[in-house]
Parts: C-alpha cells; structure tokens; sequence
C-alpha cells in the first residue's frame, strides 16, 4: 500500500509540475523573446522534457506496481485515452522544442537576435494546444479512477 501512495504521489506532483512548466513558458513567450529569455525557455524546456520522462515513469510504475493492477488498465479506454493525449502533447511538444534550439545556437553568435514574431505565435499556439489537452487528462483520469470504460 505505502508503494502505491509513493507512486501515485510522484506521479501527482510531477504532473503538476509539468503544468507549471507549461505555464512557465507561455509566459516567456509573450512579448518580445530576447536572447536572455531564449536561454530561458531552452532551460525550461530541457525541464520539460525530464519532468515529462518522470510523468511516463510514475505512471508505468503504478500500472505494473500499482494496487490496481495491470489488468485494470489495460481494458480501460480512459486508461488509453489518456495515454493518446500524452502522445499527442509529446509530438506537439517538439516543434517549439527545436526552435528553442536554433533561436538560442542563432542568439549566442548575435545577441541582438529576436525570433520572428511568426515563429513566436507558433510557438504559443502550440503551447495553448498542449495546454487544451493537458486540460483534458484529468476528465479521462477521474472517469478511470471510477472505474469508468471498462
């Protein structure tokens, strides 16, 4: 019992820390994105991604772990419905990912550098895309956790 409530406890506060991550970058994004906030956002970013990985873990560890066992999950569409959103976030997830990368590899040779306002608004409607389905992971979490699709 006490690995389940380890677990599960991991897996909530990793979880909301990917959101405030996801919170963190939207709000380096809006304005001006100068060569000081480029490093920021490939910093956050990196984050990101390793908070995500430890997301995916936690959750693995209670499927296998977890007091429910596999069996419950496997057979649950919610169970899967969240995992397709996680997928989808992860994919939408890398384009931002790789103009962090150049905008900061083009900020370090020219500190004057300022990313096009275009690729910006990409950015940010990608974030708002990942923030709408993250948004949605809790409903399919509460309706599993009920027992719900099965």
């Amino acid at each position: 019992m006490i690995v389940d409530w380890a677990l599960a406890s991991i897996h909530h506060l990793a979880i909301f820390t990917l959101a405030a991550i996801l919170a963190s970058e939207l709000a380096l994004t809006v304005g001006e994105v100068s060569a000081p906030t480029i490093g920021r956002l490939a910093r956050v970013d990196a984050w990101y991604g390793v908070v995500a990985a430890l997301v995916l873990a936690a959750g693995v560890a209670r499927v296998i772990f977890g007091l429910k066992g596999s069996g419950y999950y496997m057979v649950n569409i919610f169970f899967w419905t969240k995992m397709a959103l996680f997928a989808i976030i992860a994919a939408i997830s890398v384009p931002p990912t790789l103009l962090y990368i150049v905008w900061r590899r083009a900020a370090r040779g020219d500190p004057a550098f300022r990313p096009e306002a275009a690729a910006v608004r990409s950015v940010r409607r990608a974030l708002w895309a990942e923030v709408a389905l993250f948004a949605a992971m809790p409903l399919a979490a509460a309706a599993m956790a009920r027992g719900f699709g099965m």
